[in-house]
């Protein structure tokens, strides 16, 4: 079993190729980059010239001390990588747990880089009926694993849930190692949550032993998919081992260089927050209304939402309708510990919701005894 096993959501090009037309004529709504963040990444992505003179920086010095800075670390503590698959990989080669544990659901790449190197893999998922929030339930089983990695996503890929109890969650680990997949938290800005979530207040919650690292891309914040930049924070001995044995010049030197101008106007990109957010809630309210969706399986995340289906229908069938009008959504039913029949759309601009709103309609009306409420 590879990754390919598990697949992602902003498969653009193949899709493209499928319907044999050209990836500009799609809206992919699969991904979760924000897309009010797009217009100032264009502007920076067009104002900087490309180094093409030298080869990167093996190190990626300026960067990785634009980041500690950022985190409130030292450098020691970090390393850069080309995007969060290529760190999660780092991450799991190198702690090499005997048994990993995932609290789901869960971005699909984590099950499948454990199946790859063979590493035993446990998913604990929080359920429906609590908004996929972590509850004494799940607590307890994590409590009493034999696990020695926990890994855990907030706010969480697919379901966009922030876990309110993660104070006390963290608190209860005794796992020995835990991996924060903090991709979706500079969504939180100007929260509790936010302060709440990051790798220097994990280190003071955490039981006196455990070892915490935090994962982090750039992606979805800056909306620079193609760009392929992140990185890990942690012990610097692990880092040392992670860094070890990255392939040289991962990260290119253009990321490099739009990394620290990501970092420099992130004020500017914060200032698009309220938008999105009200995007979000926007096209929750709509999305309820549609009568082949559960109006309490729909969820509000950091930039996106996740929908779940009326029984029968399953989210495949959504997938593939929304598909052949040229419209991506994640069909979500490969995704670690997710239960069938969800899908999560991007919120978008005016533009894109109208597109995807209509299309839905579409669906709802082609549906045997459906109709739009």
């Amino acid at each position: 079993m590879t990754s390919s096993d598990f697949g992602h959501g902003g498969d653009i090009y193949a899709k493209a190729r499928a319907l044999r037309t050209s990836p500009e004529r799609l809206l992919d709504l699969s991904g979760n980059a924000s897309a009010f963040a797009r217009p100032l990444t264009g502007a920076l992505v067009d104002g900087t010239p490309y180094p093409f003179a030298h080869y990167p920086d093996l190190e990626a010095a300026d960067l990785t001390r634009a980041i500690a800075a950022h985190e409130g670390t030292d450098a020691t503590r970090c390393l850069t990588g080309n995007g969060g698959a290529e760190l999660i990989r780092l991450a799991i080669q190198v702690l090499a747990p005997r048994k990993v544990l995932l609290l789901g659901p869960i971005f699909s790449e984590y099950a499948a880089t454990c199946a790859l190197f063979g590493i035993p893999c446990e998913t604990i998922s929080t359920r429906v009926e609590n908004r996929f929030d972590i509850s004494a339930r799940e607590m307890e089983k994590i409590r009493i694993s034999d696990a020695d990695m926990l890994i855990l996503c907030t706010p969480n890929n697919p379901t966009g849930t922030t876990y309110e109890n993660i104070d006390l969650l963290l608190g209860h680990i005794r796992t020995p190692r835990i991996l924060a997949d903090l991709s979706y938290r500079e969504f939180l800005h100007g929260t509790e949550d936010y302060r709440a979530n990051s790798y220097r207040a994990y280190l003071e919650k955490v039981q006196d032993g455990v070892k915490v690292f935090t994962l982090h891309s750039f992606t979805k914040f800056f909306c620079c998919p193609g760009i392929r930049l992140g990185y890990i924070l942690g012990e610097a001995k692990a880092i040392r081992r992670m860094a070890a044995l990255q392939p040289p010049w991962s990260v290119s030197p253009f990321a490099q260089v739009m990394g620290i101008r990501f970092l420099e106007n992130i004020e500017e990109y914060r200032q698009t927050l309220p938008a999105l957010r009200k995007a979000v809630l926007n096209l929750g309210r709509d999305l309820r209304r549609m009568d082949f969706l559960d109006p309490d399986r729909v969820t509000e995340g950091p930039g996106f939402l996740c929908c779940g289906l009326r029984p029968p229908l399953t989210a495949k069938a959504a997938a593939d309708f929304m598909l052949k009008r040229r419209i991506l959504i994640r069909d979500c039913d490969n995704i670690s510990g997710m239960p069938g029949g969800y899908v999560r759309v991007r919120a978008g601009r005016e533009e894109e919701t109208a597109e995807l709103l209509a299309a839905f309609k579409t669906f709802s009306l082609a549906l045997p005894g459906q109709a739009m409420a």
